[in-house]
């Protein structure tokens, strides 16, 4: 969890944005240069004759560099020490003199920017290096407790300064090959030559990655969690001994200190051993560049051999048009190498015999396509054409759909006996359009004030409930459980 006040705005970071940046990073810059002089603290007689060898501040006042001293007060980049010495003269008591010093931030803030400014000079490398020296040091860890603190807490940075840099220098030199220069260097012809020192590079760097990532894993693996565990508390009690300002210890400083190594010792595993480590994904990243690099060199060999044909053919087709003596043949010949200049284009929908792309338009059978005209009046003229008789297809559809009928009435009225359909005496199963038949003489019945109804045959009914009983009507596809219920019809007799 993110403590709220580490989310707060750094003032001290303000001049480098500020309007009148260039004055104030030239004042921080001054006094960073005496800072490693070991000039701490400055006067403002002092910086202003530093300023005044710039050209661009041959012109810069005492009032002006006052104004600019009191805001980066403002800001907490520089600290001011009152001149212990006591005025002599009503002038001096007026313009109180003071030392000027710098604050922490605003030297790690200015060490930050020459950062900055010299990153482009930096050329990334893949060194294998690094591969070595942590082999070294897990062949150390198991000695560790032969060491003293002071040795444990050097071993401890040595470790983790190798594998910083070794993730650091993939990253980097990765990022330089994918960056807006070495696309531009991938265009030019130059890249074929660079391109085989370049596979190389990888190639090596690939088969020390390969070697040693396998060693590193092996031997991070050795580790049982009880001995990461000890490895690590020794690690702890090596740190907790380094004197600290008051400032780090924050209420967690500890407990945070301990998880910052667990993380340290928790991504050296993740980089070399696991299900899927992080030296998998540099391979294939590196072998991703080996192929880009070998394809784009292909393609510029490629666009370069065309070029060349290109020109070749050019002179020639130049040479021909230049001995033709008619106008006619020019014409002929610019047909045949550039093709019919005007063109129309017509799309159907018609089915082709055969999909040959060989196959001359000519050799194709004649499609025939109705045109419309295009206007809103038209009409698409309709064809008259008598009905069909289809009255025989309607009798037999009829005499199907009767036939069905009465098949289903008959089957119905044959659970009806003695005048009485009792629903839960049934001795065989019902199909399920006998089932829909008698729920809708029982819902039609429910339904009404009397508790009669009627079928659709024409028979007359009450329907008489056994109150608190249950019974299972079983059915072709299932049993359904329902109230117990019986239907007395007034007609004894049901044809």
């Amino acid at each position: 969890m993110l403590q709220a006040d580490l989310l707060e705005s750094i003032p001290e970071t303000r001049y480098l944005s500020a309007d009148n940046y260039t004055v104030y990073r030239t004042i921080m810059r001054i006094f960073y240069l005496e800072h490693q002089k070991m000039h701490y603290q400055m006067d403002r007689d002092a910086v202003l004759a530093l300023l005044q060898r710039q050209p661009l501040f041959a012109q810069y006042t005492p009032d002006q560099l006052s104004l600019d001293l009191q805001q980066l007060i403002k800001w907490k980049n520089l600290t001011p020490i009152q001149d212990p010495r006591k005025p002599r003269t009503i002038a001096e008591f007026k313009n109180r003199q003071f030392q000027y010093m710098m604050s922490q931030p605003a030297i790690e803030i200015e060490r930050m920017t020459i950062t900055l400014e010299n990153l482009s000079a930096q050329t990334a490398s893949l060194s294998t290096s690094p591969f070595r020296r942590i082999r070294k040091s897990l062949r150390e860890a198991e000695g560790l407790d032969g060491l003293s603190l002071y040795e444990v807490h050097t071993w401890w940075q040595d470790l983790q300064e190798d594998f910083q840099r070794l993730s650091q220098n993939h990253q980097d030199y990765l990022r330089n090959f994918y960056g807006p220069g070495m696309e531009m260097q991938m265009k030019s012809v130059d890249f074929i030559a660079y391109k085989q020192n370049l596979v190389r590079y990888l190639e090596n760097f690939i088969q020390d990655l390969q070697r040693s990532a396998a060693q590193i894993g092996a031997q991070l693996e050795k580790f049982s969690p009880e001995q990461v565990e000890h490895i690590l508390d020794l690690v702890h009690r090596s740190e907790l001994e380094i004197p600290r300002p008051q400032s780090e210890q924050t209420p967690n400083w500890k407990k945070e200190l301990k998880t910052r190594c667990q993380g340290v010792w928790q991504s050296l595993s993740d980089w070399f051993t696991g299900r899927d480590p992080t030296y998998r994904q540099v391979l294939h990243v590196t072998n991703e560049v080996i192929r880009r690099a070998v394809q784009n060199a292909a393609l510029l060999v490629q666009m370069e051999n065309m070029g060349v044909s290109n020109k070749a053919e050019l002179n020639h087709l130049l040479t021909l048009f230049a001995g033709f003596q008619d106008i006619n043949d020019a014409h002929r010949l610019s047909a045949l190498v550039f093709g019919t200049q005007q063109a129309r284009h017509f799309s159907f929908s018609a089915v082709r015999e055969t999909e040959r792309i060989d196959l001359s338009t000519y050799d194709e059978p004649p499609f025939e396509y109705a045109l419309q005209p295009r206007t809103r009046s038209y009409k698409p003229r309709l064809d008259r054409s008598g009905f069909a008789d289809k009255s025989s297809e309607k009798a037999a559809q009829r005499k199907k759909i009767l036939e069905k009928e009465n098949a289903l009435r008959q089957e119905v009225l044959s659970y009806i006996h003695n005048g009485a359909l009792d629903l839960a005496s049934l001795d065989k199963p019902v199909s399920p359009a006998v089932r829909t038949v008698f729920l809708s003489w029982v819902a039609a019945a429910n339904l009404s004030p009397d508790g009669r109804g009627q079928t659709q045959y024409g028979q007359s009914y009450t329907l008489k409930k056994r109150i608190g009983q249950t019974c299972s009507l079983v059915c072709t596809d299932g049993t359904l459980t329902m109230p117990s219920c019986v239907l007395l019809f007034e007609e004894a007799s049901h044809g």
